[in-house]
């Protein structure tokens, strides 16, 4: 089995040599004029063929992926080709020779075939976690990572970006419901300034936007509506957040207390793996302590001290193994005197 640090190794590596290619290619560009045909099919090659499979070599083989997974970089890398290309190596694309054009059609072939793939599996997921659980987020939620052997920064994106759309379109005609009986719930929307926050920041990060594109479209028009459209993605975030925080509290069930914080913390934690509940007007964890904790980015006036370590899923559904979760609740002694009467460790 590949070690993590391996892992973390071959990923400098090939951050390393794309940035080398990168900049090679752009000094290639930039030196050598722009309507020298040899230069713009070397730039398609390293962009469309080199890079990926540079990425399946250092990254995806030491994961024991297969080369689908190499589709993770094909695609954005044939976005960056377009935009490295200089003006003739794009009217060259469209008269290009046939062989060059069937090898781009089989390729854009694969993508189609592949994304339809695993389309129509997490579909199926879907559908067959929605029966079994009778809720869209969760269908949604464990649906994407189902199957994984190993946690992926990929599929936890999709799951972000999924329930991101859902909570911002989909959501507004649902209310909090009881899943099961003797199920209390424990709001955290209200009382701790989440929505104000959201506001605040929607206000600053509007002003960045605005300011920040009128300085780059000097540069490149691209770039600039690439960071607007960042900042727009960055306040989605925030209000499905928000919307997520109204609709999901938190579940004390019969044998562990379920745990959906808005997008931020996502955990199921039995009663028997809780050893401390503490209450503050406010926690200030330090750094140390943060490396090993869930928290839900406003201040915490909850701290749940776990036996041993449990995995969660934190901020962009990041799976994470933590030991402390912290969270800010409306009526945080009310929860702290609820979990006094489950808990084994003060039953």
């Amino acid at each position: 089995m590949t070690s993590r640090n391996s892992v973390n190794r071959a990923a400098l590596l090939f951050m390393v040599c794309m940035c080398l290619i990168l900049l090679t290619d752009s000094y290639a560009v930039r030196s050598f004029g722009t309507d020298q045909q040899l230069l713009n099919y070397a730039l398609l090659f390293d962009f469309v063929f080199v890079i990926p499979l540079m990425y399946w070599l250092l990254i995806v083989r030491k994961k024991g992926g297969g080369m689908l997974k190499v589709l993770q970089a094909a695609v954005p890398c044939i976005i960056l080709a377009w935009i490295a290309l200089p003006a003739s190596g794009r009217s060259m694309l469209t008269a290009a020779p046939l062989p060059l054009k069937l090898a781009l059609t089989a390729l854009e072939v694969l993508i189609i075939a592949a994304e339809a793939r695993l389309a129509y599996i997490l579909f199926k997921r879907i559908r067959g976690n929605l029966r079994l659980h009778g809720s869209m987020v969760e269908a949604l939620r464990l649906g994407t990572a189902e199957h994984q052997t190993k946690p992926s920064v990929f599929s936890s994106l999709i799951v972000n970006d999924i329930l991101m759309v859902y909570y911002l379109i989909f959501s507004w005609k649902r209310k909090p419901v009881i899943s099961e009986p003797g199920v209390t719930l424990f709001s955290y929307h209200r009382k701790t300034g989440q929505i104000v926050l959201a506001a605040v920041f929607t206000h600053v990060i509007a002003i960045e936007a605005f300011g920040i594109h009128l300085l780059v479209r000097q540069w490149s028009d691209i770039a600039a509506w690439i960071l607007s459209a960042a900042d727009l993605w960055l306040l989605s975030l925030l209000w499905a957040d928000s919307r997520a925080s109204a609709i999901q509290p938190l579940e004390a069930r019969q044998e562990q207390l379920r745990i959906r914080y808005g997008m931020r913390i996502q955990a199921d934690v039995p009663y028997g793996r809780i050893t401390a509940i503490d209450t503050a007007l406010e926690f200030h964890p330090d750094k140390e302590e943060s490396r090993h904790a869930a928290l839900p980015v406003v201040t915490p006036n909850v701290r749940i001290e776990l036996a041993e370590p449990i995995m969660v899923q934190t901020l962009l559904f990041m799976p994470r193994k933590v030991k402390t979760i912290y969270l800010a609740l409306d009526e945080p002694s009310a929860f702290a005197q609820m979990m006094r009467g489950k808990c084994h460790f003060l039953a």
